[in-house]
């Protein structure tokens, strides 16, 4: 069996396209990676905030009891 100068140049072209499959497989990974990522640091960031609206004033405070001075559930 004898390479020829087609065999060989078949040969190349399938293992650059092998080669760029890869490398878009691989780029798709991490691009995916990266924005699971990416969504697992917003949700870490995102702190929240212990409130209460006031039945009676409608205000929201933090804390046990209403901020609101005017409000007689203060």
């Amino acid at each position: 069996m004898m390479l020829s100068v087609g065999k060989i140049f078949w040969l190349v072209i399938i293992l650059i396209a092998v080669w760029y499959i890869f490398k878009i497989i691989e780029k798709r990974k991490l691009n995916q990676d990266n924005n699971t990522q990416k969504k697992d640091n917003d949700n870490i960031n995102r702190k929240g905030i212990d409130a209460f609206k006031c039945d009676i004033c409608g205000l929201w405070s933090t804390g046990k009891k209403c901020n609101n001075k005017e409000c007689s559930n203060s």
